[in-house]
């Protein structure tokens, strides 16, 4: 009888430490910290101080089917490299496959929407077929920006020290006044300034494209459930859209970023 006892509360201390783990398992991760650079109209700070644009409305919804909380707060971007390699920031809506955020990353499938890198110009200025061309013309950059390495090595090497200027209505009012001859930037934000000066007539010259995708910090404790989630909810949210697609419900403009500047 002793025996069986002492059994017997083995077991039921088994049992506890199985429901325990069980339980600790169910809970809802806590409220996430996301950062976000200022990319309109993806990402952007709306008049009220919030967290706005096609990026942040999309991955609220992600968040929503996932069971997620977040709490946006907008950085510059080495800021966000930063944040991501101490475990400060959980995740950010970026670029996929960046080489200096390998070491302490995870990324998500693809978001659903991609960046295009641009060589934009103005009037009769010779389009760039090659980005090598870039090394002996007189450029201009976003400060807070950043871009693909090879890029980098162009600038470093370039004929002229390129101009840096702090927004893209600076940048396209030097281009219109001749002080370079190419703008280096994404095509959406650029477009969404054209907007409200068509006038400018930009062409893009495509130098690059690639998709976005949800990075992740591996330095966070829960980093596997944080990614888990984050990819649930991009299926669940992409599911109707896909279904749509096959049935032929859904014009093209809802599925890729609009390509107006380029």
């Amino acid at each position: 009888m002793r025996s069986y006892s002492r059994h017997f509360g083995v077991f039921i201390s088994l049992l506890c430490v199985f429901a325990a783990g069980h339980l600790r398992a169910e809970e809802p991760l806590r409220t996430l910290n996301a950062a976000f650079l200022a990319y309109p109209p993806m990402a952007y700070v709306d008049d009220n101080g919030e967290a706005a644009g096609s990026v942040i409305e999309l991955t609220n919804r992600v968040a929503a089917e996932s069971g997620v909380q977040i709490n946006w707060k907008i950085y510059p971007i080495r800021r966000i490299y930063k944040g991501l390699r101490t475990g400060e920031i959980d995740f950010w809506p970026g670029s996929q496959a960046v080489p200096a955020l390998s070491e302490f990353t995870r990324e998500t499938g693809s978001i659903g929407m991609d960046v295009t890198l641009c060589a934009f110009s103005l009037g009769n200025t010779p389009p760039i077929i090659d980005p090598q061309a870039l090394r002996e013309h007189r450029l201009i950059l976003i400060r807070g920006y950043t871009y693909r390495a090879q890029l980098d090595q162009i600038f470093a090497e370039s004929a002229y020290r390129p101009i840096v200027t702090p927004d893209h209505a600076a940048a396209l009012q030097l281009l219109q006044m001749g002080r370079a001859d190419y703008l280096i930037s994404y095509n959406d934000p650029v477009g969404e300034v054209l907007k409200t000066n068509p006038e400018t007539g930009a062409r893009c010259d495509v130098l690059d494209s690639w998709p976005l995708v949800y990075v992740v910090s591996s330095r966070i404790p829960e980093a596997q459930r944080v990614l888990d989630a984050l990819n649930h909810g991009l299926q669940r949210v992409n599911a109707p859209l896909a279904s749509a697609e096959i049935r032929g419900d859904v014009p093209p403009s809802l599925n890729h970023p609009d390509k107006s500047a380029e």
